[in-house]
């Protein structure tokens, strides 16, 4: 039986959570992330109005941490700071909003092609994520992270390993792999990455962009008769998240899963 959540990223969580209550499943919180304009304005007043509304809900919560253009993996420094900062507030919210986990992305570049970028991108993120670790276990947080770009799951594996902390894992979107992979399957991710997979994100698309569709979308490419019985067997059972659009869009794919 999956742990279900569903995701809301509208600034009105107030039906998300009332969908989540209904069906008795958690609540990722992904306004931080595709708002990150919000972390310079009184995002205190905003975290306040969450956690009222938020009162009496059951269900797991998580959150989303920023991720436009945050490159933990870069050469420089000051923009491994601001990246470092961003992120230590976006744990900072999740503790106010009592989530448990929070993603990020690991952000690597696959169109840099010089031999030396993966092994030095991979150094300077084995720093990055020691340093913030530790702000995650004093706030009791666990960190997940997000394969965007990444071709293959070995960069994130590789990673995972080297720093080797019960604090961090791994967060597979699936509508990713089938976008962005250089033609390693899905269940070959599941394989190489199953030990450290404790956050799961769900939908479907046409193959040409990040659409964030109902799972039984008619012209999805994405068959989730097969994909789910390979998120069954996954040791750690991770949260799965329902990542759409639109609440109707969840409500859709939520009956399709009652199927």
């Amino acid at each position: 039986m999956l742990r279900l959540a569903i995701t809301a990223k509208q600034l009105d969580i107030a039906p998300y959570i009332a969908l989540a209550s209904e069906h008795r499943v958690g609540l990722e919180i992904q306004v931080f992330g595709y708002h990150p304009n919000l972390l310079d304005g009184d995002w205190k007043d905003l975290v306040r109005r969450y956690k009222r509304l938020l009162r009496g809900f059951t269900g797991e919560r998580a959150l989303h941490g920023v991720f436009y253009d945050m490159n933990s993996g870069s050469p420089d420094k000051q923009v491994r700071a601001l990246v470092r900062e961003r992120y230590a507030l976006s744990l900072q919210i999740a503790a106010e909003l009592g989530a448990r986990t929070v993603v990020f992305h690991a952000n690597y570049l696959p169109f840099v092609r010089r031999p030396e970028y993966l092994p030095e991108w991979t150094r300077i993120q084995e720093e990055f994520w020691a340093g913030l670790l530790q702000e995650a276990e004093r706030l009791d947080l666990f960190i997940a992270l997000e394969n965007m770009w990444e071709p293959n799951p070995e960069i994130i594996a590789n990673l995972l390993e080297r720093i080797d902390s019960p604090r961090l894992g791994a967060c597979l979107d699936v509508g990713h792999v089938y976008l962005y992979t250089d033609s390693t399957p899905l269940p070959a991710w599941i394989d190489r990455l199953r030990q450290w997979i404790i956050h799961i994100h769900i939908n479907n698309h046409r193959g040409y962009y990040d659409e964030h569709l109902p799972l039984d979308a008619p012209d999805g490419v994405i068959d989730y008769r097969v994909v789910l019985p390979l998120l069954e067997t996954l040791p750690r059972h991770p949260l799965v998240c329902l990542e759409m659009n639109h609440p109707e869009a969840i409500e859709r794919s939520l009956r399709y899963l009652g199927r």
